[in-house]
């Protein structure tokens, strides 16, 4: 009885939603029509853009495009507010599409937070500029209309100025350009004033005034509908879209202005121990004495890279093809492979800090004491170029920066800066257009920091490295940026070897990296694949003539065991430097003394064994 009771109970709320449905169809269809458009516009948006990368933020395109729904539920279908946010968040996409023009290469997940952020901005204003014209008190409403207004014409600025600073210079704003007006005075900001095309400037400035205003006369022609809801679904529908919106647009870090305005305060907060240290460095370096160059010198390329396992390349019997020119490098009499390589430790900076200085896990030297290997090489005579696809400013980039920054000569391609994210606006391979003209150079030491095979390993590559398919999407995507590396190592030797005074390419990686358990290279998930590295040299017939016996050396210690905070070892060996502070033959793999085994040796800075 109980049965037939609640069939027939559910059976009556059937036969009550199918009216309702049947008699707001119209609206139901338009709202998931609504939900559909701007989510394949989303996607279609993320498949334009060149990229190997997933697509980005499908939970939020839907939830977007709820509101974008809803919106249109309460300003009834009106073809001018579907007009006006169109334009509106077009004017947003349009600056994050703009870096293409100046050949960087962009990011969906960029793309699509300012397709995001323009939208949600859009709906927050407009949501509340409908409430506020439903306020009684004409003084209140139209003072709150007034503001909304401003507030929702002003927030065009952000993608405005970015427009307009390329319009005058050419160039995309980025953090590192904002910096320098921290650094500027009154008298310098006139001067380069003096030296811009004026012309250029007013026409640019009349252009945004222009733009500006004409968005705003838009928007002010937004007519709230007529018809009438319920004071209870429009409460509803307040909250629901102001949720929406307002947490999308709190969320929109990813948005070119507002990931220059993180950065720009993460990287003023490290500028005045970055500055002290730097003091700190140029004083020391002073007191450097006695450092002379005992052989014929030459150009010497230090290439560092960037999160990429030895377990992961075919050089080192990896079951793809990943390093093809390294493979067929390693063949050759001039190239000596490395077969047990192993790094200091799993992060950036700890491994480097160590690394190109003489601190290492096995000296007593303090670190903030220790000299780097810029440092010496400019000491004894060498001059020093820094060239890197890092970030220059950043918690995790700094202490590095301020080992680069006693360099003669510094370039530094990614204009990133802070600890936002781990992206940069060019593909490794850009640093070879970078290379400095090597001439005139008699001695020369050049620091080359690629940002390798970091994560996420989609951004490292252009889309037409897609190479690798058939195992997890991490791991091929992986193995596709060390294939790319691979590709950049290669040109960028060949741009370097027809210098007459070329005479070494050194290339070792930071850390490895564990994308088998997807870890990365988190030092507290260590495993043994985080600190398996390579170790690749290519010596020139040159130094090979001129220092036989240090060459022999090497070739025998090839399945020597070795970890990278000895590289300023071998570097200052290689250099031909006498008189180098922190100099042990035991740790020199150079040397005949070389003496480390794989028992003595240590990754973690001490830590850990090696496996």
């Amino acid at each position: 009885m109980d049965f037939i009771t609640m069939k027939k109970s559910k059976g009556a709320e059937m036969m009550q939603v199918l009216p309702y449905v049947q008699h707001h169809r119209q609206t139901i269809f338009r709202s998931v029509l609504c939900i559909i458009l701007f989510v394949l516009a989303g996607i279609s948006i993320q498949w334009w853009i060149p990229s190997s990368a997933s697509l980005a933020f499908k939970g939020r395109l839907f939830c977007s495009g709820l509101a974008l729904a809803l919106s249109l539920f309460l300003w009834n279908y009106s073809r001018f507010y579907i007009g006006a946010f169109c334009l509106y968040t077009i004017i947003f996409l349009s600056s994050s599409l703009m870096p293409m023009l100046a050949g960087q290469h962009i990011q969906r997940i960029e793309v699509t937070a300012a397709y995001l952020v323009g939208a949600a901005l859009f709906l927050f204003f407009t949501d509340l500029i409908y409430i506020s014209r439903h306020i009684r008190k004409k003084s209140l409403r139209c003072v709150l209309d007034g503001l909304l207004y401003v507030c929702m014409v002003a927030a065009l600025l952000f993608p405005l100025l970015i427009w307009g600073y390329y319009a005058v210079s050419g160039h995309v704003l980025s953090a590192t350009i904002v910096l320098t007006l921290f650094q500027t005075n009154g008298s310098e900001s006139l001067a380069y004033l003096k030296s811009q095309n004026l012309f250029v400037w007013g026409g640019t400035f009349a252009a945004l005034i222009f733009i500006l205003i004409g968005s705003g006369s838009v928007l002010y022609r937004l007519k709230t509908p007529s018809g009438s809801y319920p004071k209870k679904i429009v409460c509803m529908l307040f909250v629901f879209i102001l949720a929406i919106s307002g947490y999308m647009s709190i969320r929109a870090t990813n948005y070119l202005p507002v990931r220059i305005a993180i950065e720009t305060k993460d990287a003023l907060h490290q500028y005045k121990e970055y500055g002290k240290a730097k003091a700190q460095r140029e004083d020391r370096l002073q007191q450097l004495q006695g450092l002379r160059i005992t052989s014929d010198g030459g150009i010497f390329v230090l290439v560092i890279g960037e999160s990429e396992t030895r377990d992961h390349m075919g050089a080192y019997g990896y079951d793809r093809d990943t390093t093809p020119w390294m493979s067929e490098e390693a063949q050759k009499p001039e190239a000596i492979l490395f077969r047990n390589a192993y790094s200091n430790h799993t992060h950036t900076v700890p491994v480097l800090t160590y690394a190109l200085s003489e601190k290492n896990q096995y000296n007593d030297v303090p670190l903030e004491k220790a000299y780097s290997l810029i440092e010496i090489a400019k000491a004894a005579g060498y001059d020093t170029f820094w060239l890197s696809n890092q970030r220059k400013y950043g918690a995790w980039d700094t202490p590095v920066a301020e080992i680069a920054s006693t360099a003669v000569h510094q370039a530094w391609l990614n204009e990133r800066t802070g600890t936002h994210d781990l992206r940069s606006d060019y593909y490794d391979d850009a640093l070879v257009q970078a290379l400095p003209d090597l001439t005139n150079e008699k001695n020369a030491l050049i620091v080359i920091h690629l940002m390798g095979c970091h994560g996420s390993y989609a951004d490292r590559y252009p889309e037409e490295w897609k190479h690798y398919s058939g195992k997890s999407d991490v791991i091929d995507k992986y193995d596709n940026a060390i294939r790319y590396n691979d590709y950049v190592l290669q040109q960028l030797y060949e741009a370097l070897k027809e210098n007459p005074r070329f005479k070494g390419f050194v290339y070792f990686s930071d850390h490895g990296e564990d994308v088998e358990h997807n870890y990365g290279h988190e030092a507290s998930k260590f495993t043994a694949t985080m600190s398996h590295i390579p170790l690749f040299m290519v010596i020139s017939p040159a130094f090979q003539a001129e220092r036989p016996q240090t060459v022999e050396t090497l070739r025998s210690h090839r399945d020597s065991y070795w970890t990278n905070d000895l590289i300023y070892n071998v570097m200052t060996d290689l250099l031909g430097i006498d008189g180098v502070p922190g100099t042990d033959l035991d740790w020199d793999l150079a040397s005949p003394q070389y003496s480390m085994t794989k028992d003595t040796l240590r990754t973690l800075h001490g830590k850990q064994v090696l496996q």
